[in-house]
């Protein structure tokens, strides 16, 4: 049937027997006769005449759709076969938001001691589904949850979120606070987070109020550099604001409830991934897992 489907699509294209059979270089009445099977499979004629030509039927319509869907699935096995056949080095491209990085160091490490042979390259990624639709990357982390009919989206782990200060704010001496505590913040409250802007409207009005809209960046690093610069506080993942010890910050825990950014690993469904690829999706896979078995919420 394969054969009878290239057949069929050329018909589409040219609107004739006649010019189809030319380019294809086989006769008219062996075109023909591949056609006439092709009909008695799907059980429905596929062109009617039209002239000198042929005009495609409704069901030929949809049977033409369906058959450049399966010829273009053909054409990118092929490819990626070739690939698998002829491709030396092993490598594959990771979309990480930055803030995320100092979290997976241990993962990644781990990583590259087990597959030394496997080359991971990042990239900085702040719409890590459509760097992943378009090709920029394999694989991404990500925490936004929005579902796509294209894309897995595989749990990873839970982040605690923490409150971050300047050395001398007047807060700067204590560790832990309640969430309700927010709303006695004197301060500007840099948050990066929807779900958590979100959480704090619902907790007060007070909390919405030192909430800064005047100050907005999608990048966490960048937020923490205002909190050093006494432009406000901030709640970010505790892993980065523990990366940046010693830098005239000062981390304060929040509890009751304790904030977390649920992070997933993120792939094409319906797509080949090239051994590395899949090599490193079960290598975090595995690793999530091991959390839980340990009993982390993270």
């Amino acid at each position: 049937m394969f054969r009878q489907l290239e057949y069929f699509i050329q018909i589409c294209k040219e609107g004739s027997y006649t010019k189809a059979a030319e380019v294809l270089m086989i006769s008219q009445p062996t075109l023909s006769q591949q056609i006439r099977f092709l009909e008695g499979e799907v059980g429905t004629p596929l062109f009617e005449r039209e002239g000198r030509g042929v005009k495609i039927t409704a069901a030929g319509e949809i049977l033409y759709q369906k058959a450049l869907f399966v010829m273009r699935l053909i054409e990118e096995s092929k490819k990626e076969t070739y690939e698998l056949r002829n491709t030396r080095t092993k490598k594959l491209l990771l979309g990480i938001p930055s803030m995320d990085f100092f979290y997976l160091i241990p993962w990644i490490l781990k990583f590259h001691e087990q597959y030394p042979d496997i080359t991971l390259k990042f990239a900085s990624a702040e719409n890590t589904s459509q760097q992943l639709l378009n090709g920029s990357i394999d694989i991404g982390i990500t925490d936004n949850h929005e579902p796509n009919k294209e894309i897995h989206m595989m749990h990873l782990y839970k982040e605690e979120q923490a409150l971050v200060v300047y050395e001398d704010h007047p807060w700067a001496d204590r560790t832990v606070i309640s969430f309700q505590e927010l709303e006695d913040l004197d301060s500007a409250l840099f948050v990066r987070e929807i779900s958590l802007i979100d959480q704090l409207h619902i907790c007060s009005d007070k909390i919405t109020k030192s909430l800064q809209s005047k100050f907005e960046s999608t990048s966490a690093e960048i937020l923490l550099f205002m909190v050093m610069h006494k432009m406000g506080a901030a709640i970010l993942p505790a892993s980065l604001i523990e990366s940046f010890f010693g830098q005239k910050l000062k981390m304060i825990r929040l509890v009751d409830p304790t904030p977390v950014r649920e992070i997933k690993l993120i792939f094409k469904k319906h797509h080949y991934n090239n051994p590395s690829v899949q090599t490193c999706i079960d290598f975090f896979l595995e690793q999530s897992k091991k959390l839980a078995d340990y009993g982390h919420y993270k």
